[in-house]
């Protein structure tokens, strides 16, 4: 019967509708699941949000086992609980989009000792939450688009095992009550809580703050008492003016937040002091702002940037920029640097970025009209609609270069490239190609030298054959050979591309006794913009060997590459790419034979005019 019903599960999105009995649950003692949901991932319209539930109990419900350790209520009905529900085993209560105003009267003493998540997002009429006596055991609790939750009451420090305090999106939530402190790791969300004028003034063990889209004026002092904090989320507040410079005594901070604070003033001379920092971005924040931060901080020392010892990624996007501090290449952990929208007419000196960058973002720099020499050759550097660059550098120092991964210079759309430059930037290329190639010449013997030494080695035959396996295996991953990617405006292949073909394939001979010695292949196609639909360009390419004997067999080996994917707004010039791609040993044998090549390019977007 009914007694030995366990668990109920009902999918929402497989029904229209049904009305329950307020007694439909009385003779299910043993129901421990309860769960009325929408699948994850299924997105719902607007107008589903906002519909009332589609099960209903019109004469309420009266009763609700007190065996259940799950309850989950997607659009529960009700404004409260049942009454005479003891959640004593009860674990986790999801009441999404429900008309709960609070879970169980206040006036009630209610025990839900083993309680540990409660979700009530969405649930706009909701006032109140439960209080520390009731629930001591909860760890997370989300609020979510509350809209009509107006204040936190401060017993809410007292729950000892909070991970998670989620007020996103309440919108009437205005302040916090004052020192507040707590006690376990905590993650708060405030963001979208459109009203919330004033920075929490909170301690304790609070590892990670979000205040994004709030209507705070300033970080006070106080957040110096923020000892464990790690992350801090402030973008888009738009009134905010303030930081006071006990920030920098966050010594646990690693990702500082501060996109688009359009009247943020102060500036923080002791930055460098944040030697876990691994994140800033200051993403559309305005030049009296950021200037004010790095230029600052260059006056003062040039070791205030070298400080940040752990600083990884580097966000400076739309935010008026007019220069950088040479002292970025200080950085020691940087790998991501974003420049993208900013003002710059050159990038004047620059004498070293860091050695361990390996992207650089700087899209949409119409002013930039020289690129600085980059000895450090970032893996990917993106110039893209730099739509005055009109010259770029290159060290030809290569000793050092690390290709194992493939290293793209991009720049798309720099129409004074085109219209200045074509001829030189295409013969520069051809230095940088036979560059990747020399590198990839010199690991690629490095492995064959160590592979062979290896079969000298005093082991068991047994042993030597797993010993060399797994050298070979680590070998292969600290040498992989990887090619080099340049992109830029141009319709012509340079004319020491020996072997060209109008169209998307070409075919090549290659010289007897190569296939065991070959390294790779210079590449270059010219690709046309066809499809006014498409603000981008894919290019992909792939080839194989045919070997014939002086018997007549044929061997085939067949090897295919996606190469490049960009989603631009681009103009509709041509643009020339150009490659090197390592192969390695063709694993054909070394004997007379005649070895042909064939290369077909393939765009879906765009036309492949030429080859070689």
């Amino acid at each position: 019967g009914t007694n030995a019903i366990e668990g109920i599960f009902l999918n929402l999105a497989k029904i229209k509708g049904i009305n329950l009995d307020s007694r439909a649950f009385t003779n299910m003692s043993s129901l421990r699941v309860l769960k009325f949901y929408i699948p994850e991932g299924l997105d719902m319209s607007f107008e589903e949000q906002h519909s009332d539930s589609k099960v209903q109990f019109p004469d309420g419900l009266d009763y609700l086992p007190e065996k259940l350790k799950y309850l989950h209520l997607h659009k529960y009905p009700l404004r409260t609980l049942p009454e005479n529900f003891k959640p004593k085993n009860l674990i986790e209560l999801n009441l999404p989009f429900s008309k709960i105003v609070q879970i169980w009267e206040e006036k009630r003493y209610v025990k839900a000792f083993k309680l540990k998540s409660i979700n009530l997002s969405h649930s706009q009429y909701l006032i109140r939450i439960p209080d520390p006596s009731e629930t001591p055991s909860l760890e997370r609790i989300n609020l979510w688009n509350c809209t009509n939750l107006a204040w936190v009451p401060s017993s809410i420090q007292n729950f000892n095992h909070l991970s998670l305090l989620c007020f996103q999106g309440c919108k009437n939530l205005r302040s916090f009550p004052s020192n507040l402190h707590f006690v376990s790791p905590v993650n708060i969300d405030c963001s979208f809580c459109v009203n919330l004028t004033e920075f929490p003034r909170i301690s304790g063990n609070i590892t990670k703050l979000n205040l994004c889209d709030t209507a705070i004026e300033e970080v006070p002092s106080s957040v110096e008492c923020l000892t464990n904090l790690e992350y801090l989320y402030i973008n888009r507040c738009k009134r905010l003016k303030r930081v006071s410079t006990s920030i920098c005594k966050l010594k646990s901070l690693i990702w500082l937040c501060l996109n688009e604070c359009l009247n943020l003033e102060k500036s923080w001379s002791e930055l460098g002091n944040l030697k876990s920092f691994q994140y800033i971005g200051a993403h559309g924040s305005t030049i009296s702002q950021l200037p004010h931060l790095l230029s600052h901080l260059v006056s003062l020392h040039a070791s205030l940037l070298s400080g940040l010892s752990s600083l990884n990624w580097l966000n400076l996007n739309n935010c008026a920029l007019t220069a950088i501090p040479e002292e970025i290449g200080c950085l020691p952990s940087l790998e991501w640097l974003e420049l993208r929208g900013n003002n710059f007419e050159s990038l004047p000196s620059i004498p070293e970025l860091p050695p361990s960058l390996k992207w650089l973002q700087a899209s949409n720099c119409k002013r930039l009209q020289f690129l600085p020499e980059i000895p450090s050759r970032p893996e990917e550097l993106d110039a893209s609609l730099l739509q005055k660059l009109s010259k770029y550098s290159y060290d030809d120092e290569v000793e050092d270069v690390n290709v194992s991964s493939s290293i793209k210079f991009l720049f798309v759309d720099c129409i004074k490239m085109y219209e200045e430059e074509s001829k030189k930037n295409l013969a520069d290329s051809q230095l940088r190609i036979q560059h990747m190639a020399v590198t990839s010449l010199r690991l690629f013997y490095e492995l064959q030298v160590i592979r062979n030494s290896l079969s000298f080695a005093p082991l068991s035959r047994s042993l030597r054959f797993v010993t060399s396996q797994i050298m070979i295996f680590i070998l292969q991953e600290r040498y992989k050979l990887r090619g080099t990617v340049l992109i830029l405006p141009g319709s012509e292949i340079p004319e020491w591309f020996s072997n060209q073909n109008s169209g998307s394939e070409i075919t090549l001979q290659l010289p007897q006794h190569c296939c065991q010695n070959l390294i790779g292949f210079a590449l270059c196609v010219v690709l046309v913009w066809c499809d006014p639909e498409w603000s981008g360009f894919n290019i992909d390419f792939r080839y194989s060997f045919e070997m014939t004997t002086l018997s007549g067999r044929k061997h085939v080996r067949r090897r295919c590459f996606k190469t490049l994917w960009f989603v631009y707004p681009m103009t509709k010039i041509d643009h020339v790419v150009l490659g090197f791609n390592p192969c390695g040993n063709v694993g054909f044998p070394d004997d007379n034979h005649l070895t042909t090549v064939s290369f077909d390019f393939f765009s879906i977007f765009n036309k492949v005019s030429r080859c070689g």
